[in-house]
Order: C-alpha cells, then sequence, then structure tokens
C-alpha cells in the first residue's frame, strides 16, 4: 500500500499507519492466524514490487480490471466507487469529456490513466493522489481523473479548497471494486485471504470499515 492516499491507506498526525486498506489487511490476517506487516510503496512502484516479491499482497484501492486479472490474482471485492474529475472552478471543464485536448495529472499507471488518454487528455505524470492534486491547484495540470472517495476524503479535510470534482458516466470511467491483489501463483494465498473476506462481509466487519472511514457503506456494488 502507499500510505499516503486517504482513506485507503495513510498516516495519523502521531505518525501511525491507518485506513481502509489498513484496517482490512489487519483484519484478513486475524482470520488467517497471521500478523501483517505493511510495506508502504510508491502508487507507481506497488505492482512491480509485487511481482519482484517484495510483499505478498497489494490493498491499495486496487481495480479489478480483465487486463489485470491476465496477469495477478484477485481476493473478494470489498469497497466500490465511482470516478470524478477533479478540477479548478474557473477551469471550464464542465463535464469529464471537456478534458479533451487539456492536461490532466495521473500516474503512468492504473486505470485513471487511461481513462484520460481515451477522452483525449494530456498526461502529466504524478506518482499519485496527492501529487496530482498539487498539479492541479498549481496550475501544471487542468484536472485529474481519480476515486470519488478519495476526493471526498481530500475535500473534507480541504473545505476551502478552490477545486471541485465533477462526477463521470459510467461509460467513461466505470464504477469498479477493488480488491487484494496477488501474483498469480499464489493459488493456497488467494484461497485463504478470499475465504477471510467472506467472513467478514457476513459478519457485517467491511461494512463497519466503510462506515468508520466514510460515513457511508461502499462495501456492495454501486447499481
Amino acid at each position: 500500500m502507499e500510505g499516503t492516499y486517504a482513506p485507503y491507506s495513510y498516516r495519523t498526525d502521531s505518525g501511525k499507519l491507518t485506513g481502509i486498506d489498513v484496517d482490512m489487511a489487519k483484519e484478513i490476517g486475524k482470520k488467517m492466524g497471521v500478523k501483517v506487516a505493511f510495506v508502504p510503496t510508491k502508487w507507481d512502484s506497488l505492482v512491480a514490487g509485487l511481482q519482484d516479491h517484495k510483499y505478498d499482497i497489494i490493498l491499495n484501492d486496487m481495480g479489478v480490471t480483465p487486463a489485470r486479472m491476465k496477469v495477478f490474482r484477485y481476493g473478494s471485492e470489498y469497497i466500490y466507487t465511482g470516478g470524478v474529475v477533479v478540477t479548478k472552478k474557473d477551469s471550464g471543464i464542465k463535464q469529464v469529456t471537456d478534458i479533451k485536448g487539456k492536461k490532466t495529472a495521473q500516474s503512468a499507471i492504473g486505470n485513471y490513466v487511461k481513462y484520460a488518454e481515451k477522452l483525449g487528455s494530456t498526461n502529466v505524470a504524478v506518482p499519485g493522489f496527492a501529487e496530482a492534486i498539487a498539479t492541479v491547484e498549481n496550475g501544471h495540470a487542468d484536472a485529474t481523473l481519480n476515486d470519488a472517495v478519495a476526493w471526498g476524503v481530500y475535500k473534507k479535510a480541504h473545505p476551502d479548497t478552490d477545486l471541485i470534482a465533477i462526477p463521470s458516466p459510467s461509460k467513461y470511467m466505470p464504477a469498479t471494486g477493488a480488491a487484494p491483489m496477488m501474483n498469480k501463483k499464489s493459488v493456497a494465498l488467494d484461497k485463504a485471504v478470499t475465504k477471510a473476506e467472506h467472513e467478514l462481509r457476513k459478519e457485517g466487519m467491511m461494512k463497519k470499515i466503510s462506515e468508520k472511514y466514510l460515513d457511508a457503506d461502499y462495501s456492495n456494488p454501486i447499481k
């Protein structure tokens, strides 16, 4: 996980790692009878670290996509969200299709850079969400596409921001579910993680974690 991507994984004022993915990892570990060790890693190095076996699982709001499923294994989806385009109030961007010909700040990997490129924007490469927001704020990019939940947390922490978020129709940014991601050969681990997740869902723990950080239940698919 990144450790800099609220509400999924971030640090408190005292430096403690917390967030949706942190809590999920701990609860999965309890069910499996193992102690979880966290390896904070920059977003653009997360997948490479998994492939290099620096860690066994990624929990970092990793959307389940057909392309990723060809290379990796996924556990059960535990959080669902749609996408938004974040921009300045006076940018002239009124809907997601308006980013055509504009500069968007996106990580070089992940789903959102692909959505942005399909819509005709030019990418300004950044490591992660925090840097993307800063790049839009300082005028080096016109917008950034990202997770509606992550934006909501940022907005709550920065109520006076000049940035706004415009919801995107699902045909441009499909609503996705996030799940633990593992290497393709981690068959036994996948089964154990998925079993633990099913138990946590049945017990209401996924709902509890979502409501703890988001004041709402995002643990079920968006219809």
